[in-house]
C-alpha cells in the first residue's frame, strides 16, 4: 500500500513537473518572442527611423544653404532670359560647399541606406557636379582682369561653349533642388505616417 501510495506521489510528482516546465517553456518562449519583436521594431522600425530624422533634417538644412546660394531655373527659357548661375562669387560657393559636403558627408554615413539617404547623397553629388562644370567657366574670367581684351578675342565657339556650360551647371543646380525637395517631403511624411518611411519597411 505504502510502495502504491510512494509510486503514485513519484508519478503525481513526475506529472506536476511536466506541467511546470510545459508552463515555463511556453511563457520563456513567449517571452523570447516578444522581445525579438521589440529589437527588430527598434533597429528596423520606428525606433531606428526616429533617430535618423534629426541628423537628416540637418543635412537637408546644410543642403538648404547650397540652394539658396544659386539660381534654380524651371525651364531653358527662364534660363536664356536671366543666365545667371549663382548669387555668390565662384569663390564663396566653392567654400560654402566644401564645408557642407563634410558636414553632410559624416551624417550620411551615419543613416542606414533608403529612399531618404538616396535623395541626400543625389542632391549633394548635384551641386558637386554643377562646381565642377562651373570652374571650367570661372577660370576664364579671372584672366579677364588683366586681359581686357578677352572678350572681344572669343570666337563663336568659345561663346558656345561656355553658354552650353553654363546650361550643364543649371541643370545640376536643378537636379539637386529637386533631390532635395523628395528628401524634405520624405521627412514630412515620416512626421506624419508614425515614423516610417512611405515604401519601405
Amino acid at each position: 500500500m505504502l510502495a502504491i501510495q510512494g509510486g503514485f506521489r513519484v508519478k503525481s510528482f513526475s506529472f506536476a513537473g511536466l506541467v511546470l516546465l510545459l508552463v515555463m517553456s511556453g511563457a520563456l518562449r513567449a517571452q523570447s518572442v516578444s522581445r525579438v519583436r521589440s529589437q527588430t521594431s527598434e533597429t528596423q522600425g520606428n525606433g531606428e527611423i526616429r533617430d535618423e530624422r534629426i541628423p537628416a533634417q540637418r543635412a537637408v538644412t546644410a543642403l538648404k544653404r547650397l540652394r539658396d546660394d544659386v539660381f534654380v531655373y524651371r525651364s531653358l527659357g527662364d534660363f536664356e532670359d536671366n543666365r545667371r548661375l549663382a548669387r555668390t562669387p565662384f569663390e564663396s560657393f566653392q567654400s560654402n560647399l566644401e564645408s557642407v559636403s563634410c558636414e553632410v558627408s559624416l551624417i550620411l554615413s551615419s543613416l542606414r541606406n533608403g529612399r531618404l539617404k538616396s535623395e541626400i547623397t543625389n542632391s549633394l553629388e548635384s551641386f558637386r557636379d554643377g562646381s565642377f562644370w562651373w570652374r571650367k567657366i570661372n577660370a576664364p574670367r579671372v584672366v579677364d582682369v588683366s586681359a581686357t581684351s578677352f572678350a572681344s578675342t572669343r570666337t563663336p565657339s568659345d561663346i558656345a561653349f561656355q553658354t552650353s556650360i553654363s546650361y550643364t551647371v543649371a541643370i545640376y543646380w536643378r537636379q539637386a533642388a529637386g533631390h532635395l525637395a523628395r528628401a524634405e517631403d520624405i521627412l514630412s511624411r515620416i512626421r506624419s505616417t508614425n515614423n516610417t518611411i512611405p515604401g519601405e519597411k
